[in-house]
């Protein structure tokens, strides 16, 4: 049987999303949305394909649960939400999509453009107030393309474009706005869908620029790589890991997996020792290698930055030194140089053995001195959150995907694989809960563990997100890192004013969080289950209890009473 044409242009927009393999729609609806709404219950009753949309109460939800799922699917997401007002509160969402590259397509709607003469008209006062000259412009900085979509055209033709433009390296999020009675009119024009959208095609690195990485590499005694977050190429974590290995180059890492913990070449976060050991550096997608106002390379050490934009152009101020900016794709490159470097470390093996086994001697000081932090802070209270990355390790599936958002430090944590840890680089709080939800929905299989501080947790909107847990049943354990404070804050005022007078004050204005909420009886208004843990020898139980419910299909909360972080 032939599937029937689409009747509007709502329903063409929910076929065009189809055919682009867009699964679910991340959806905080209003008045704009009765053309889509009307549409899926004429497609439903057609048993014509159309996403599932999850109704999802708050947009800054919407916007981490679209994250999480892109981040461990791969694919690009879909968020609709509500004309200008929906679109201001995706902001902080849309502003981590677009430091963390991912491929979310926002689609809003657009305040009705006539006050009479079409059934999608303005009927409410709501309608005049909600209008602007530019709705665009509220995120137009934080998108890769935006446009509106206009009476006659075909909408499968911007669907398909926005997610070619979103998926295109580096990846990022683009903006649809949709008036409603355009949305309601009938379908005028079409263009068939030809192909999934993918994006272009990945640049390779130039060979002859790439050829001269290669030989510094070899000509170098201790080269070094330092890594932001190049594990989201395919194939790059593994490639890396193999590069590092081959050749005995140490790595560190920035806040997220690019190559795997128990790796010996894994040197973790980077420290002014091993920079200052570099007689080379290598940043692999990297915007913020080091810190300049308190650690930078020697002066007669070459750098060399490989990345999709190594120029990171859309960051306002960087000014990072280069001797070598490459573009491309990291996995191509990593691939390319362990190719190069097999004939032009032939004769260097005893160059390279001197280097493996000082990396190892460094591997094992670190190792010593995180399992000496881990037995210290084994019985203190508050709860360290080393310890809790320690108990976590003890208890979670090699699989487990962690959401970190200011909860357990990344250096303690195993992290076999690129997926094993998720965060966001913007400092926009308030993603960690949904970008669990997103997780579990890409990776149903899969432990999904969100650790976040107390300050994160009442960003991320918990009433809702713990709606949507129960609605779609999506299992996850939350554990709050509860302080009782904006450590991030202190800190901040701590290390600018080391002996100012708010150095010597125990509660700090702007800062304290205190009297905490009980945050573990949250799950339980959405039939979740809450637990506070204090002492830190009830800790890797009470993960275990909570795990076992997870896997029974209850959401989770352990509200664990943390002290500041030691590291």
């Amino acid at each position: 049987m032939t599937a029937k044409k689409p009747a509007t242009v709502g329903e063409a927009y929910l076929s065009a999303l189809h055919q682009c393999g867009i699964k679910y729609v991340f959806a905080n609806g209003g008045t704009d949305f009765a053309p889509i709404i009307e549409g899926l219950v004429q497609m439903q009753a057609r048993g014509e394909p159309a996403p599932q949309f999850l109704t999802v109460p708050h947009e800054n939800v919407a916007m981490a649960m679209a994250q999480g799922y892109s981040k461990v699917s791969g694919e690009a997401s879909c968020v609709m939400v509500h004309v200008n007002v929906g679109t201001a509160n995706t902001i902080c969402g849309l502003m981590n999509a677009a430091r963390d590259n991912v491929p979310v397509l926002l689609a809003a709607g657009r305040t009705p453009l006539t006050e009479s003469g079409h059934a999608g008209s303005r009927d409410i006062s709501i309608h005049w107030a909600q209008e602007q000259f530019d709705q665009g412009s509220i995120v137009r900085e934080n998108v890769k393309w935006d446009y509106e979509l206009r009476h006659g055209q075909a909408v499968e033709t911007l669907v398909s474009r926005a997610l070619d433009v979103a998926m295109s390296e580096p990846r990022g999020p683009v903006y649809l706005s949709l008036p409603r009675e355009t949305l309601g009119d009938p379908v005028i024009a079409s263009a068939p869908i030809t192909r999934k959208p993918t994006g272009s095609t990945p640049a390779a690195p130039s060979l002859e620029t790439l050829e001269q990485a290669a030989d510094m590499i070899a000509a170098a005694k201790m080269p070094l790589i330092i890594t932001g977050r190049s594990g989201m190429s395919a194939g790059a974590f593994d490639g890396l890991g193999a590069l590092a290995l081959d050749y005995a180059l140490p790595v560190v890492s920035g806040p997220q997996p690019n190559i795997a913990s128990a790796n010996p070449m894994n040197l973790g976060a980077l420290t002014k020792p091993i920079l200052d050991m570099a007689d080379l550096i290598i940043v692999l997608e990297c915007p913020v290698p080091w810190l300049p106002r308190n650690v930078e390379p020697r002066a007669d050490v070459k750098i060399v930055h490989i990345a999709h934009d190594p120029m990171f152009h859309t960051y306002p101020l960087r000014g990072f030194r280069m001797d070598l900016a490459i573009s491309g794709a990291p996995n191509e490159a990593i691939a390319m140089l362990h190719q190069m470097l097999k004939s032009k470390m032939r004769e260097k093996a005893a160059a390279m053995d001197a280097r493996r086994a000082k990396v190892l001697e460094l591997r094992a000081q670190i190792d010593g001195m995180r399992k000496d932090l881990i037995e210290k802070m084994s019985t203190m209270t508050p709860i360290s959150p080393v310890y809790v990355a320690h108990a976590l390790n003890q208890v979670k599936n090699k699989d487990a995907i962690v959401v970190e958002e200011l909860g357990v430090p990344y250096f303690f944590l195993d992290a076999p694989r690129p997926d094993s840890l998720i965060t966001t680089t913007s400092g926009a709080l308030g993603m960690g809960l949904g970008q669990a939800l997103g997780a579990k929905l890409a990776a149903p299989d899969r432990q999904v563990i969100c650790t976040l501080g107390d300050g994160s947790y009442m960003f991320s909107v918990p009433l809702a997100a713990n709606f949507v847990a129960r609605a779609e049943k999506l299992p996850t354990l939350t554990m709050v890192f509860n302080n009782s404070q904006w450590f991030a804050v202190r800190r901040a005022t701590m290390a600018m004013y080391p002996d100012g007078d708010a150095a010597k004050q125990n509660s700090l204005p702007v800062v304290d969080l205190a009297p905490s909420p009980d945050f573990e009886k949250m799950a339980e208004t959405c039939g979740g289950y809450g637990e506070r843990v204090e002492d830190p020898a009830k800790l890797t139980g009470a993960i275990e209890r909570a795990l076992q419910r997870v896997e029974d299909g209850q959401h989770v909360t352990l509200n664990v009473i943390t002290g500041m972080r030691q590291y």
